[in-house]
């Protein structure tokens, strides 16, 4: 909301007593659109609302598709009146709500809300099983995710959550999103264009380009900058992303890329990937995810294969908010530690990242050992994300459990105020892409068979030097891309 912030204090104490709290909003159907209200209390002073249809907010920083600021409240309410085209039964309303009450600003993300399960003295054609209309044309198709169709024949209720909602109840066991990738549904699946923000954790990469479907495989393929840009010099050059540009934290710097040579800013990344999410069209609480892919071959290439958090709830740098890995495995052929251990593409990973340090983060994470690349043939990675623990396998084995506590390990003190899993207590989306080098998957002084690793982490040429030794290891990239057969959400 423009000027709302201006000169106020944004509180963020997850601990504060006593402090005012946002009713939850009431939303009322009207035959012409809706409206939105919530009680005015004693020291309400500006009250915003921002609504969208059918789309997800990734930050509460970004106007909704409906949004209006109020500084009066009439009959005792703050209300606002929204027209729009008729709503439909098969929608979802998102809507977060910020309030300046005295000189701290509030928000408050409402979960998303059924049409049919609103108030109001309009209901929508479909609502009813009598209703012959059941159809929404305006509906963001989701071609791919399977509707309640697959409810098993007797319904156990589930925890499980998603967005946007089914419109009857969940049950254990019921498959709720299915992709197969007969074709890229980009209704479904969001490109990311930008580059990674974190300084301490960014990967060598530039995401950008159109993953492809190839005999029904989704096919994430890297390429090197001079493929990507060849009229554009590695170094001493500008790349404004500009409107394509799908940052949302820091635009200024995922979306402008300056390179000064041997400056501060290094070159330009020096691989290009595609990278695509369902982060406005998919999101789940608790769940089994199956995941069955191909692994990339390469040295310092990591498959993303990834659950991320819809807001950012408990923080949004340095993975406050968390982000899970449903399996990992390096490219490398031949990858050692300084001591010996053996971390290349026969070991298998799986868990969650809270931190930017590569040591930290590897410490948290399971593992399972082979003797074989696991990118020489498909696997099946699974994840059971529930609320009081994560289960991992590989082709139906389970190799590890996490129990939760996360708020013990004090990376995070907001975490004591969520659940018993925060920070994996919110919704989460899927993310599907390849990290190359970077700053949190690679320890300092790795060794392959025949050299070390080429870059240290967190000096300010990084990039460069892992740039320079490019005829070490291009070479390996014989099977550098990421495939996917298909992905399956489960209710648990």
């Amino acid at each position: 909301m423009p000027g709302l912030y201006f000169g106020i204090i944004l509180l963020v104490s997850f601990g504060c007593i006593n402090c005012y709290k946002i009713p939850s909003p009431t939303v009322e159907l009207l035959e012409t659109g809706f409206s939105v209200s919530i009680p005015d209390e004693e020291g309400v002073k500006v009250v915003a609302f921002n609504v969208n249809r059918n789309r997800n907010f990734t930050s509460l920083t970004r106007e909704g598709q409906y949004n209006v600021r109020l500084v009066e409240p009439q009959d005792g309410r703050w209300t606002s009146t929204f027209s729009s085209t008729p709503l439909r039964a098969q929608d979802s309303i998102y809507l977060w709500t910020t309030v300046q009450h005295q000189k701290a600003i509030y928000q408050d993300l409402s979960l998303p809300m059924s049409v049919c399960n609103l108030g109001g003295n309009y209901r929508p054609k479909g609502c009813s099983p009598n209703d012959d209309d059941f159809s929404d044309d305006n509906q963001l198709s989701t071609e791919g995710s399977t509707p309640e169709s697959s409810v098993p024949s007797v319904c156990e209720p589930s925890d499980t959550q998603i967005s946007p909602q089914f419109t009857t109840p969940i049950c254990k066991g019921q498959l709720l999103f299915e992709e197969t990738f007969d074709q890229l549904n980009e209704s479904l699946w969001i490109h990311d264009v930008r580059l990674p923000l974190d300084s301490k954790d960014a990967e060598f990469v530039l995401y950008d380009g159109k993953a492809k479907v190839i005999d029904g495989n989704l096919v994430i393929e890297p390429l090197l900058w001079s493929s990507y840009r060849p009229d554009l010099p590695i170094s001493n050059s500008r790349l404004d992303l500009s409107e394509r540009c799908t940052g949302t934290h820091n635009r200024l710097k995922e979306c402008v890329l300056h390179s000064m040579g041997s400056g501060p800013s290094g070159i330009m990344p020096p691989i290009v990937t595609p990278r695509i999410c369902t982060k406005e069209t998919f999101a789940f609480q608790y769940g089994r995810i199956e995941i069955r892919a191909k692994l990339p071959k390469g040295d310092w290439i990591i498959p993303l294969l990834l659950l991320e958090p819809l807001t950012e709830w408990y923080g949004q740098s340095g993975y406050e908010s968390g982000q899970l890995r449903v399996a990992l495995a390096r490219g490398n052929s031949v990858l050692r530690m300084p001591r010996g251990k053996l971390v290349d593409g026969r070991s298998l990973y799986g868990g969650p990242v809270l931190s930017t340090d590569a040591h930290q983060r590897e410490d948290l994470w399971l593992s399972k050992r082979k003797i074989s690349h696991f990118g020489d043939d498909f696997h099946t990675y699974g994840l059971e994300w529930g609320s009081n623990r994560l289960l991992f396998s590989v082709d139906g084995q389970v190799y590890g459990e996490m129990l939760n506590g996360f708020a013990e390990l004090d990376e995070n003190p907001r975490w004591k105020q969520g659940g018993p899993m925060a920070p994996f207590d919110r919704m989460f989306y899927i993310s599907l892409g390849l990290s190359v080098g970077g700053f949190g998957d690679f320890v300092d002084n790795l060794r392959t068979a025949t050299y070390e690793k080429p870059w240290t982490n967190y000096h300010p040429q990084a990039k460069l030097q892992f740039h320079q030794s490019q005829e070490q290891w291009l070479p390996t990239w014989k099977q550098p891309s990421l495939k996917i057969d298909y992905i399956r959400v489960f209710a648990n």
